[in-house]
């Protein structure tokens, strides 16, 4: 167990930034109980602005086949396009389902760059964080990074 920094920076501003992530993971949380909606239901839950963030949903064959494109580029182009693609709204949720979510928010902080610095409690390094991070991009932050303070 233990605790990492994800910051967020640039773009809406970190008070624009912490208050969009948190609407969107409050109904996450009211909605996480026995029957996780439909991806068609959390449309029309989560806010607007949010679904419209999220990329177009990929047919199998399409997914297949970026997936393999995406193989054959090196470490640093493969974080580069990870960093810069919009997540599906089904991949994202997959992602926040209580069986596979593997961090909870803990706080956040906006400091006075204007960075928003969110302390989130993970069961282990790594974790999957690719969710948090593309809810904060998609809530107006450009630029998101992880500094780990693990517990041992």
């Amino acid at each position: 167990m233990g605790i990492v920094e994800v910051l967020a920076r640039g773009g809406a501003g970190g008070v624009e930034v912490l208050g969009r992530s948190r609407a969107v993971l409050l109904e996450v949380l009211e909605h996480s109980g026995p029957g996780w909606p439909t991806v068609e239901e959390w449309r029309s839950i989560l806010p607007p602005w949010f679904v419209a963030a999220c990329g177009p949903e990929m047919r199998r064959e399409d997914a297949e086949r970026w997936m393999a494109w995406w193989r054959t580029l090196g470490p640093a182009d493969k974080a580069r396009v990870e960093s810069e693609r919009r997540w599906t709204l089904a991949d994202w949720l997959y992602w926040l389902m209580p069986s596979e979510r593997q961090w909870f928010w803990w706080d956040a902080k906006v400091g006075r760059d204007d960075t928003l610095r969110v302390s989130i409690e993970v069961m282990g390094w790594p974790t999957a964080l690719g969710a948090l991070d593309w809810l904060l991009r998609a809530a107006g932050a450009v630029e998101v990074f992880h500094e780990e303070n693990l517990l041992h």
